[in-house]
């Protein structure tokens, strides 16, 4: 059988997903974002386009 294709997400649906992952991921370790939200989006915009691109959330 072959593998089962994803359906694409938008660039909306990748964000959401991105902030989503990004903030249970400090809730559940002991870290917490960096100080400047600037730099948080911008690591969350190239998570959400990985997954976009790749279908994984690579580290951008």
């Amino acid at each position: 059988m072959p593998p089962r294709k994803r359906r694409e997400l938008t660039q909306e649906e990748a964000m959401e997903r991105a902030v989503k992952f990004s903030e249970r991921y400090v809730e559940r370790g002991p870290y917490e974002f960096f100080p400047e939200g600037e730099v948080v989006t911008v690591v969350q915009e190239g998570l959400a386009e990985n997954e976009r691109l790749y279908g994984y959330r690579y580290c951008p």
